[in-house]
């Protein structure tokens, strides 16, 4: 017998089943990706939304289905990768709303019809140039099934959705000259039926076993389209560029679309009221995130080039003379940008469980038994313990910097020749650090005791060395006491100046013509990081 509503463990069933058929499919959808950009990770991608999705819902533990909805909604956008995670997260979105809006703790058959409607218009709004024949057809198709059912049972409803769908994602195939070529369906729209079969099948099983997946459909039992011969030469922009939006309103982000518009492709903003996901594909990383700032509050940046994510797919290419690898974990997409040359390979600092075990497994293909390991930040750090904790037990031996930072992670690429063996890397990076001294400006996220005093919560820190030497509501006063600090302390000849995502306008210039008034012979070094701090300093 099947469920009449869906309440609020069936809702956690649904995470968890589609959180497992997209792992089963995951692979397979990537091989259907040709199209906006033939880079095969829009399964990945909507995998790690909904992994990201689960784990979160799992942390806080809704008591109630409505609170649930929101939280997945939010958790959802939040974790979304790519324009499918992205245009994903409006599903549960609709969701989210129609339960709002109802008094009852279960969503019936014409609330899910209610809320894939809403999903299917939130999904078109978002995207600034709507495609036919691509994740939004299907979505629209199984709002219009669901419709046709929605004065039947949950489970017609949800049944009708899916069958709709699944035509439409056949019909996908000659809607898109570019799938025709190939001869696939989109594969952001195969990832949406999966989802909403996982729906289906925990309806089906009332609560009692979900139903297996069987054999794969037949728009998934090829082999796909794409070969490497596919990602040699991408046209298009070649970044990808993703980041959440606060601190904004409709009209700022309504001026952000129309920018994003004429710098590239693939723009989906969704979300709102409070907070923005942003997707879009560009050739000027900076001037997108320079809009993002114009606009609001960026954080949680995301970029990625799309030969890299070509080359994740692949071994990494390493030439005959490379004995050691250098693993590149970065939060900082400025600082991941420097770090793509010289056969380094470039891992994200808030990487999961997935990408760490897709880098582990391209790091054994490589057959080189020594790593070394950097990262750029706290979070970047603990993926880096992941990833060598992973690499040890696969016998691969693994050398680690004694310090992390913005700095640090500079310092130790520029001396880090992979042509070296393991012990001469890491001797010539443990002799980089020794000479070099760091400092670091960041936003307090709570108010705390320092020696000289009670530090506000939202005040800029300064620090040196670990230790708070300055605070203050100005970033100017406080970076100007670090650097000064740091260059008056150590005869130093070079500074670097690594400018953070919350930095404001003309701080790293100005410090450098402060600096080159008062200390001429120093060589003042501005890098863009883009990481989750003010300023990073660092002298040697």
């Amino acid at each position: 017998m099947a469920l009449e509503t869906l309440d609020l463990d069936a809702l956690r069933r649904w995470v968890v089943t589609a959180r497992a058929d997209l792992a089963t499919y995951a692979e397979r959808i990537n091989r259907l990706n040709v199209f906006p950009v033939p880079d095969g990770d829009t399964g990945t991608n909507l995998l790690m939304t909904v992994d990201g999705a689960m784990g979160s819902l799992a942390f806080t533990q809704p008591a109630d289905l409505v609170q649930a909805a929101r939280d997945l909604a939010q958790a959802t956008l939040m974790a979304a990768r790519g324009n499918s995670g992205v245009i994903i997260s409006q599903v549960a979105r609709g969701v989210a709303e129609v339960l709002t809006e109802s008094p009852d703790q279960r969503m019936t058959g014409r609330q899910l019809a209610d809320a894939l409607r809403r999903a299917a218009d939130y999904a078109w709004r978002s995207v600034s140039i709507p495609v036919e024949g691509t994740i939004l057809t299907v979505a629209s198709a199984a709002a219009d099934g669901a419709a046709i059912q929605a004065s039947g049972s949950l489970e017609d409803v949800v049944t009708g959705a899916v069958r709709a769908a699944e035509i439409a994602l056949v019909n996908t195939t000659h809607e898109l000259p570019t799938l025709k070529e190939a001869g696939v369906v989109d594969a952001g729209g195969a990832g949406f039926v999966v989802l909403l079969d996982s729906l289906r099948r925990v309806i089906e099983a009332d609560a009692g076993p979900i139903k297996g997946l069987g054999e794969p459909p037949s728009w998934l039992a090829g082999e796909g389209a794409i070969r490497d011969s596919d990602c040699e030469s991408i046209e298009g922009p070649g970044y990808e560029v993703m980041f959440m939006l606060a601190e904004t309103d409709e009209s700022r982000v309504s001026r952000l679309r129309g920018v994003l518009d004429r710098l590239g492709d693939s723009l989906v903003v969704a979300g709102g009221p409070d907070v923005w996901s942003v997707h879009v594909h560009v050739d000027d990383v900076a001037a997108a995130l320079n809009a993002g700032a114009d606009a609001g509050r960026p954080h949680r940046f995301e970029v990625t080039r799309f030969q890299d994510e070509i080359t994740a797919r692949h071994p990494v290419p390493v030439s005959t003379e490379t004995k050691t690898l250098v693993v590149a974990v970065a939060d900082s997409p400025g600082l991941a940008e420097l770090a793509r040359q010289d056969e380094r390979m470039v891992v994200a600092g808030d990487a999961g469980r997935i990408a760490r075990a897709s880098a582990v497994r391209a790091v054994r293909e490589t057959g080189l038994a020594e790593v070394l390991l950097v990262a750029d930040g706290r979070r970047s750090g603990r993926t880096a313990d992941a990833l060598e904790k992973a690499l040890r037990d696969k016998d691969i031996r693994v050398m680690r910097p004694g310090s992390t930072g913005p700095t640090e992670f500079l310092a130790t690429l520029t001396v880090a020749h992979p042509e070296q063996a393991g012990a001469e890397v890491i001797a010539a990076v443990d002799d980089a650090l020794v000479s070099l001294s760091t400092g670091i400006l960041t936003i307090a996220s709570e108010e705390f005791e320092t020696p000289s005093g009670t530090c506000p919560k939202g005040a800029v820190v300064g620090r040196i060395d670990g230790e708070v030497i300055e605070y203050g509501h100005e970033a100017l006063p406080v970076a100007a006491r670090v650097v000064q600090t740091l260059v008056t302390e150590h005869d130093c000849e070079i500074v670097t100046l690594v400018v953070g995502e919350k930095v404001p306008d003309a701080l790293a210039d100005t410090l450098r013509a402060s600096l080159r008034r008062t200390h001429p012979d120093i060589e003042v070094t501005i890098v863009q990081g883009g990481g989750p701090y003010v300023l990073a300093v660092g002298v040697e």
